[in-house]
């Protein structure tokens, strides 16, 4: 029983005014902002100006590099596409190939001219030498119809030119000029002149120069000399203008015997021009390619982007918008489950943590309700009680109403225990770590322990031989047990029994009875007895004595952990021969 000191009382000597002038010259100087400092809870009072910084910054979003999942996916895709392209190009496959063909093209072509020469230049059928002028005369009406460069080679000595045919017969020793355009014009045109520009300075071709021979001038070129050994071979070099030129040299031969060399080459700037051909048009598919793959990026950013802002923007409804710190309305998380995707369970989880936020909210304003419906019947009575005391004229009326103080007192501190108790469950379920355990054995130890014999009243177990392994707070199991054993001991009779069996089901879950001989529970009340602040006491005991959650507790501790539990009759539901509660838990 609670004495009067546990009653707060007020404090004399704390004046309401100075209490009042001491808070007034505190909220003078309110504490700097802390940009730092996480976001308040739901539900509580956040900083408007914090939270019109952080509103603005949101909407400023598009200024920040990558700042959104729809830049980063389109980023990605096209990082990827440029990645390759910059390989394409670097590798730089297609010289090398069209060069091996312009080499093979050029032996065959010179193959052809060379058998001709020998043939139709030689001064006889079985001479191993040709005549020079006749020789240029072959090689004049076979090559300048094609435009292909050709040069004659007898023992080292140009003694034939293709270039010379038009001119005098000393010509002198020039360059053609470039074209008016050096390639394809536009934004292509300068993207493919600048990638070249680039790869001459980073990967140049370590090539020699190309070295004009002047007609009856004696060469130094090595393909001409490995000819003259009646091999075939190529070189390749670059002009003054860095363009590439291929040279093939063919032997000229008659009955195994080498009369010279026929070289061919080409222009400057024939293979060259093709690279820059090729590129532009590898450039115009990748144009191409990266329009496609920026609007096919682009809508699936939207498909996944659109809805995750969308979630993002209801689950945060419930948070700071601008002066209204609580959403007025019930927030709404939009449905994307028939999606069947991770965005589709997120908004699932999204949906039912909203669900379960609301039920909590719901279920904490019926408890603030029925907590104070509770307090307000004894601290009624004991409103009545202690105004009626200055009225009782007799010791014997004084004293019948302090025990009435006592008695409302008591009944208070124990209902703000039990309510304490309740409000802190939730917590206290979700952090406390879960473990295997026993449950026989529990039974056991709380049927040792309880206060039944202290009542007259036997309490009988029957657990099986081997261990009844549960997962999960021994201790809040513990307190189910203890309650339901309570309760059966104060509607039991002194002499009467009580029985609590442990067992496991076929489906591998674990169960509790427990069984007294009292009067059972009227069949109506079957569900309410689990309901908060539901007493169905016995007549001879005290009005007060329990809170009416101790029920309400153990089904709330039991849920927790995946179970149920249930009240039934034993017996008729008319007349019962006493009341069994049903726990059962999981695995």
């Amino acid at each position: 029983m609670a004495s009067d000191t546990d009653i707060a009382k007020p404090d004399p000597a704390l004046d309401y005014g100075e209490a009042t002038e001491e808070l007034s010259e505190g909220a003078g100087s309110p504490p700097p902002l802390d940009t730092d400092a996480p976001d308040p809870p739901f539900g509580s009072r956040a900083d408007p100006a914090a939270a019109k910084r952080k509103s603005v910054w949101r909407r400023l979003r598009f200024l920040r590099p990558l700042g959104s999942l729809t830049q980063r996916i389109i980023a990605i895709n096209l990082v990827g596409l440029a990645v390759l392209v910059a390989g394409v190009l670097f590798l730089n496959q297609l010289r090398t190939e069209l060069v091996q063909v312009r080499v093979n093209s050029l032996v065959t072509q010179g193959t052809i001219v060379a058998t001709a020469i020998a043939e139709l230049a030689a001064v006889s059928p079985e001479a191993t030498r040709y005549d020079a002028y006749a020789a240029n005369e072959v090689l004049r009406q076979l090559t300048l119809p094609t435009g292909q460069r050709a040069q004659l080679y007898t023992r080292g000595r140009l003694t034939g030119d293709t270039r010379s045919f038009d001119f005098a017969r000393s010509p002198v020793d020039t360059e053609p000029l470039a074209p008016p355009s050096k390639g394809p014009g536009g934004f292509l045109g300068w993207i493919e002149r600048a990638y070249s520009r680039l790869a001459k300075v980073f990967f140049a071709d370590d090539l020699p120069l190309y070295i004009e021979t002047p007609v009856a001038g004696i060469t130094e070129d090595a393909e001409v000399y490995s000819a003259a050994r009646g091999e075939v071979a190529s070189a390749l070099r670059v002009n003054s203008g860095g363009e590439l030129i291929v040279s093939v040299a063919v032997p000229i031969q008659r009955l195994k015997v080498v009369m010279g060399v026929l070289v061919l080459s080409t222009e400057g700037g024939d293979i060259d021009r093709v690279i820059r051909v090729g590129r532009i048009e590898i450039l115009r598919v990748v144009i191409v390619a990266g329009l496609v793959s920026l609007l096919l990026a682009f809508l699936l950013a939207r498909g996944i982007a659109r809805p995750l802002r969308k979630l993002a923007v209801a689950a945060e409804a419930a948070g700071v918008q601008e002066d209204m710190q609580i959403h007025p309305d019930r927030v709404e998380i939009p449905d994307y489950t028939a999606r069947g995707d991770e965005i589709g369970d997120l908004s699932g989880a999204l949906r039912r943590m909203t669900d379960a936020l609301y039920t909590r909210i719901d279920a904490i304003e019926s408890f603030a309700a029925d907590v104070a419906h509770e307090i307000k019947n004894p601290l009624t009575s004991l409103r009545s009680a202690v105004e009626t005391m200055s009225l009782a004229k007799t010791d014997a009326s004084r004293a019948r109403l302090m025990e009435v103080i006592q008695d409302d007192v008591t009944r208070m501190d124990r209902l703000v225990t039990d309510i304490s108790n309740a409000s802190r469950l939730d917590a206290e379920l979700v952090r406390e770590k879960r473990a295997p355990f026993d449950l026989g054995a529990l039974v056991e130890t709380m049927a040792d322990i309880s206060s039944a014999s202290d009542h007259g009243v036997r309490i009988e177990t029957r657990v099986p031989p081997t261990s009844l392994m549960v997962r999960g707070l021994e201790s809040r199991i513990g307190q189910v047990l203890a309650n339901l054993i309570e309760n059966a001991v104060s509607f039991s009779d002194a002499g009467a029994s009580i029985r609590l069996v442990a067992s496991r089901a076929e489906d591998g879950s674990a169960w509790v009875t427990v069984e007294d001989e009292g009067p059972g529970i009227p069949a109506d009340n079957l569900e309410s007895i689990f309901q908060r602040f539901y007493t169905e006491r016995p007549a001879e005991e005290a009005f007060g004595r329990h809170s009416g959650l101790g029920l309400s507790i153990s089904q709330q501790i039991v849920e927790a952990h995946g179970g149920t539990i249930r009240a039934e009759n034993i017996g008729d539901t008319n007349n019962p021969d006493g009341a069994r509660f049903i726990l059962t838990l999981p695995r």
